[in-house]
């Protein structure tokens, strides 16, 4: 094999798994819609204005996991009392998603930012 076969295979392969490990993204957008859930959805989600996409329902809506699946009940909560803030206010939010951790089959955020 030449030097530059291997020196592009290398590049490949850094290339794919840096794309691999990229599980968390930011979205951003205002919040249309609030559920909450006995059952479901990790008992609470939000419905941005924006596409989710990356691996996700490209419907807008994420998982807040307030039933703590993923990590504490409490992070999930926090996240859905500053997301319910931000719809009160009609504020935009950034989130960042997980497309790894997901909750009825959609993806997890695992912080909400209130913009200014």
């Amino acid at each position: 094999m030449s030097k530059l076969t291997r020196t592009l295979v290398i590049v490949v392969l850094i290339t794919c798994s840096s794309s691999a490990l990229a599980a968390s993204f930011w979205k951003t957008g205002t919040i249309v819609r609030v559920l909450t859930d006995k059952t479901l959805y990790g008992g609470c989600m939000i419905q941005l204005s924006s596409n989710i996409g990356n691996g996700c329902p490209d419907n807008g809506w994420v998982s807040l996991d307030c039933k703590g699946i993923h990590s504490e009940a409490s992070d999930g909560k926090r996240a859905y009392v500053t997301a319910l803030l931000a719809f009160q206010m009609g504020k935009q939010v950034s989130v960042l998603v997980n497309n790894e951790e997901k909750n009825t089959n959609y993806c997890v955020a695992g912080r909400v930012d209130i913009m200014n």
